[in-house]
């Protein structure tokens, strides 16, 4: 199930996505995706319950893991963001001076992450679910990031786009207000009408926004398979899973376990 930007891997019991970094990046940033498991199984999606059981594994350090909302606000990673305090965001930033891990949490909306080897390299966790992707996280996230950094280039952008659900598995009523707003945003090759429902295409939709924001085609990479279709493998709210929830993981590589 490998595909390129991505590894599978299995540490006992627990199912680990992880994100292959290119040798510019791989001195300064990881991320990790864990899936369903032993670990993830028994904390129910809670993040304090998840680093209760793995902060030992990385000296103990903070973790920020913010509430999500399913908005556009991003938070730094930073100490004073961390557990125990759960401040509304649904992006983290990371950067070399970064003194926490940073985490989001998932089960059906999609895990974006991007990258870049700039002179002042930075790492962004993006929570980009129906919601987030009509709101278009990915192109505010960067534009913002445009402003605080103006020397990084998008040419030097990497971005991975997680495991979420799939277009044959996500559909809304056309007559929702919501459903009729994204249809507004969504690109029309990232949507069809079946039976007085709304069927999107969130990777693809995704992968649109990136292009858009001139991150190169050939910098994205896409994990194959569908949360509700490979329901063993991922937590899936319309599979029925309503409190498990698969971690993003990432920060420094020097915090790494």
């Amino acid at each position: 199930m490998n595909k390129i930007g991505f590894e599978f891997m299995d540490r006992n019991g627990q199912k680990e996505l992880r994100m292959i970094m290119p040798e510019e990046l791989k001195s300064s940033f990881f991320a990790s995706i864990y899936c369903r498991g032993e670990l993830m199984d028994s904390t129910d999606g809670d993040p304090e319950k998840i680093w209760g059981s793995m902060s030992s594994n990385f000296n103990n350090i903070g973790l920020v893991a913010p509430y999500q909302v399913h908005g556009t606000k991003v938070i730094y990673s930073s100490s004073s963001f961390a557990l125990p305090l759960r401040p509304e965001a649904d992006g983290v930033l990371i950067d070399r001076s970064s003194d926490s891990l940073a985490s989001l949490r998932f089960a059906d909306c999609c895990p974006v992450v991007l990258a870049s080897d700039s002179s002042e390299p930075w790492m962004l966790l993006l929570h980009s679910g129906f919601v987030g992707t009509v709101e278009n996280i990915v192109g505010k996230s960067l534009a913002r990031l445009s402003e605080q950094m103006p020397g990084s280039k998008r040419e030097r952008i990497r971005a991975w786009i997680g495991p979420c659900i799939c277009k044959d598995c996500y559909s809304r009523k056309i007559e929702d207000p919501s459903t009729q707003n994204a249809l507004k945003v969504f690109s029309p090759d990232n949507y069809r009408n079946k039976n007085g429902m709304v069927y999107f295409d969130i990777k693809g939709e995704i992968k649109r926004q990136l292009m858009h924001c001139s991150v190169p085609y050939d910098n994205i990479y896409e994990v194959e398979g569908c949360t509700c279709c490979n329901n063993d493998l991922y937590y899936s709210y319309r599979a029925g899973d309503k409190r498990g929830r698969i971690l993003l993981l990432a920060g420094n590589t020097t915090k790494q376990a």
